[in-house]
Order: C-alpha cells, then sequence, then structure tokens
C-alpha cells in the first residue's frame, strides 16, 4: 500500500473512531400530563410540537417520573444524560415535575427548566436543589412554587387569566402551548 492511500486510510479511521467516541448532545425533555392523564391532552400536543422542531421530548403518564429519575440518575454516574433536563408538568403533574426536579437534585443532577402549568393537588413540594430556572404559569386561584431549603434558582409566575383559560385548558391553549415551547427552544437552543 502506497504512503498516500496508507494516510487516508490512517485519517478515516482515526476519524471514525473520534466520531464514535464522541457523546451525542441532546437535550431531555419530559412532559407530565395530570390526574388520570385525561385532562392534560395538550402535554401530547406539546410533545409532538417539539419534536417537529428536533427537540427530545416524551410525555409520561403521572406516577411515572420515579423510575425515569433513577435512569437518569444512574446515566449521569456513567457521563450520559443528555443536557438541559426540562421538565413540564400540568396539574397534578406539575406537582411530581417538582418532585421530579427535587429527586435529581439530590443526585447532583440540575434540572436546567422546570415549568408548572396550575399545579396542584397537592400544593407542589418546595423546591430544593434541582431546579435553575422555575416558571409557573397558572390561573389566578392556582397554586404557586416555593423556595425551599437549598434552592438557589429562579422562579416566575405568570398569570395566564389574560388568555381567557382554566385549569383544564391550560396545557390545551395555544398561547399557552407558544409560550411553553418558547421557553423550551429557548434553554435547548432550537
Amino acid at each position: 500500500m502506497n504512503k498516500t492511500i496508507r494516510n487516508a486510510f490512517l485519517a478515516m479511521t482515526l476519524s471514525a473512531t473520534t466520531f464514535a467516541a464522541t457523546p451525542v448532545v441532546s437535550e431531555e425533555v419530559y412532559m407530565i400530563r395530570g390526574f388520570l392523564n385525561v385532562f392534560s391532552d395538550g402535554m401530547n400536543q406539546m410533545t409532538r410540537k417539539l419534536k417537529l422542531k428536533g427537540i427530545r421530548a416524551k410525555a409520561i403518564s403521572n406516577g411515572n417520573w420515579n423510575s425515569i429519575a433513577e435512569d437518569i440518575i444512574r446515566r449521569s454516574k456513567q457521563k450520559k444524560v443528555s443536557y438541559p433536563i426540562v421538565i413540564v408538568g400540568h396539574s397534578l403533574g406539575g406537582v411530581e415535575a417538582a418532585r421530579f426536579a427535587n429527586t435529581l437534585g439530590k443526585s447532583g443532577v440540575k434540572t436546567a427548566l422546570l415549568i408548572g402549568l396550575d399545579p396542584g393537588f397537592p400544593q407542589p413540594p418546595a423546591l430544593t436543589s434541582g431546579a435553575v430556572s422555575v416558571v409557573n404559569y397558572k390561573i389566578p386561584t392556582g397554586k404557586n412554587y416555593r423556595r425551599g431549603s437549598g434552592f438557589k434558582g429562579k422562579i416566575t409566575t405568570i398569570d395566564v387569566s389574560k388568555y381567557g383559560t382554566d385549569h383544564v385548558g391550560i396545557d390545551k391553549n395555544r398561547s399557552v402551548q407558544n409560550l411553553v415551547i418558547g421557553k423550551i427552544r429557548q434553554k435547548v437552543k432550537k
């Protein structure tokens, strides 16, 4: 084999090896539906819209976040988590979103963005060290996210009454969906 061909072959092999060893960088976005998954079809709608924008989003049933948190924590120890992590929850899913972020935070995994869509039934737990940025879109009588021990992030609360929505319809309201999708796209830079 002549020197030029050998050098080209070595360059291709080295390039292929380097590419294969480079981890894929992509976000992880989790959309948690509310109680019984019945009233949160807007979470499914937003998940589809995010996927069309090339964003790795997944709608999950409320109550299923714990196994996902365990998987993320396991993968974080192996340096196989795709950052940033974004968690969005509607109603009871908004309560679970706070629990999800707090659980990750206890293991040193940061949630770049936590979004609540009128979280409630019951009051969301106080936020600890997991979430960096929190946005709560809520109706006037809705629940607020609260600072807890170790929370150093920012909480922004936005009243959505001007969009003519209620607790059940907040996740399906196109204006609110556009706000949520815009925040996620800004955070993941897509």
